[in-house]
């Protein structure tokens, strides 16, 4: 294969946060063994050998949990020197890490931006969403360690973004969420929509986003990144930078944008490989990196059928006059399956409104930047 992209969770599920919108709690919670424990660094070689051994051209590591850098600095110096060790062919790598901030101090901060890894943040909005969210296990509150965090990343030189969960509590306050990425100097924004858990009815649970409240943060807040935009004020927001790309006839890096499934390896600290982040569940085990080739267990039967259901379109989609730039969503938005069909996305009305507001404004961006 010419590129490889690797999720790798290596204390699996662990954290030293209780997010109350936790998806990955609820994940793991779904399996025969929820917590899988802390990756071995044997687990790790056999990871970092196989990926050099198959891409040709690139190779991406990215690391969730739990929180990962509960594993340690010395995993991730294994790390490093493990992909020196396995790469003679000198394929070039990229690493990234996803972690709630909160154990960054200045040597983490000065080995990240050492080795070149992307950091993404996770802090929602200002402290009076954050804080009654995404408290730590004790039940303190976080905001000031995360803003902490970022000024290390940033005296580091580490490159780093930010990714904000749209709960039903954060979409209430569209303005003060835009004011505090621009006050605090956050240029590279992702908004990732709160899941419901698996299995539960769309709206059941607190934080959980209805059409007309998504909707309206959506509008509201492009309409303060367009304002910024014309001015020349460009701040990175990853779900309107992929609608452009998008209009511009490229295809999305988004995976949720590309309009079906496709398996990518997801690896648990125990090793086995699962599809996508939104389904390590033991139903969609693909294999076990010991003993199986990324190659195999991305063109084996457990992958095609995890990818088959995306590959459905609903005649709602497509006769939509928005199906061009939707495509249907994210899976994980589209349950419970019908006859191995996804649902219509719980999020459609809000798309509606929203691409009805915003998608003259995108489209007039995309002919402008289309060379």
């Amino acid at each position: 294969m010419q590129a490889l992209s690797l999720l790798i969770k290596p204390v699996s599920g662990s954290c030293n946060m209780r997010c109350q919108y936790c998806f990955y709690a609820d994940v793991a919670a779904a399996r025969e063994m929820p917590n899988r424990g802390m990756m071995r660094i044997s687990t790790l070689e056999h990871i970092v050998r196989r990926a050099f051994e198959e891409a040709e051209e690139f190779v991406s590591f990215g690391f969730q949990g739990g929180e990962p850098m509960l594993a340690g600095r010395p995993y991730y110096q294994a790390l490093i020197n493990l992909a020196e060790k396995h790469n003679p062919r000198g394929v070039p790598a990229a690493y990234s890490i996803q972690t709630n901030g909160t154990l960054i101090d200045a040597e983490w901060a000065g080995f990240f931006a050492e080795n070149n890894f992307l950091v993404g943040l996770s802090i929602d909005g200002d402290k009076r969403v954050h804080n009654l969210l995404r408290p730590n296990a004790a039940g303190d509150t976080t905001h000031r360690a995360c803003l902490n965090a970022a000024d290390m990343l940033a005296r580091a030189g580490a490159d780093f973004n930010v990714l904000s969960v749209v709960s039903k509590q954060f979409a209430a306050h569209p303005d003060a969420a835009w004011r505090f990425y621009k006050d605090n100097g956050f240029r590279f924004i992702q908004l990732i929509a709160c899941l419901d858990g698996l299995g539960q009815e769309h709206g059941d649970n607190p934080f959980s986003l209805d059409a007309d409240s998504y909707g309206r943060f959506l509008c509201r807040f492009f309409d303060l990144w367009y304002a910024d935009f014309i001015q020349g004020d460009y701040l990175s927001v990853r779900a309107f930078d992929n609608w452009v790309r998008m209009l511009m006839g490229q295809q999305p890096e988004n995976c949720g944008m590309l309009g079906h499934c496709q398996a990518y390896p997801v690896i648990e600290a125990d090793g086995s490989v699962y599809p996508c982040d939104f389904y390590v569940l033991d139903a969609y085990k693909l294999g076990d990196v010991a003993v199986d080739t990324f190659a195999s267990m991305l063109a084996g039967e457990a992958a095609q059928r995890f990818e088959a259901p995306g590959k459905v379109i609903r005649d709602e989609c497509l006769g939509c006059e928005y199906y061009v730039i939707c495509r249907g969503g994210c899976r994980r938005d589209r349950e419970p399956l019908q006859e191995g069909a996804p649902s219509l996305n719980v999020h459609c009305a809000a798309y509606k409104q929203f691409f009805a507001h915003a998608l003259p404004r995108m489209t007039d961006i995309a002919a402008r930047m289309r060379p």
